[in-house]
């Protein structure tokens, strides 16, 4: 603020050599110049909030990727291992299925396998349904997780338009 001000100053006093004239259009090239760079101060402040603005944003989208990455590797852990579960399930299933029905069983060890069968078919109804809401979950979350990425992309891409927006006021004289 001091600068401008001397510079007037200076020129003034510079112009009180000049003719009229002269000293008029000196002062006025130098109010028009401090005007410019009023102008590019102004705007290189509020680019410059601007940024800082994005930047705040991003950090705060950059943490909620990271929420819903977590939230979406928890969900796929738990459908293996509900997948997992379910196959070993339907494993034991049909191996004792296949040894009934090679029909090599005494009547009361049948009797025993086929109370296995139907405890078998009812756990592998239960982790059917658990598994599908499971994968209910995770298509959900990886829902939230692509918005998430999408919001923090857009950002950058903002932040990268001021930046340059900032570079191009920074160059231009």
């Amino acid at each position: 603020m001091l600068k401008p001000a001397f510079a007037i100053l200076c020129a003034a006093g510079f112009a009180q050599g000049q003719t009229p004239a002269k000293a008029v259009e000196t002062l006025q090239a130098l109010l028009d110049e401090v005007h410019q760079l009023r102008q590019s101060i102004d705007g290189m402040t509020v680019a410059s909030q601007r940024v800082q603005i994005a930047l705040h944003a991003m950090q705060l989208q950059d943490g909620a990727v990271a929420r819903s990455s977590q939230r979406l590797n928890a969900a796929r852990s738990r459908c293996q291992g509900l997948e997992i579960g379910r196959q070993h399930t339907l494993a034991d299933l049909q191996r004792l299925e296949q040894a009934v029905a090679t029909g090599t069983m005494a009547a009361a060890e049948a009797a025993v396998v086929k109370q296995q069968l139907a405890d078998l078919r009812t756990r592998m109804e239960s982790q059917t349904v658990e598994t599908q809401s499971c994968q209910v979950t995770e298509s959900e979350a990886l829902a939230q997780f692509r918005t998430d990425q999408a919001k923090l992309q857009e950002l950058q891409n903002r932040i990268a338009r001021l930046d340059k927006a900032l570079e191009e006021l920074g160059t231009r004289k």
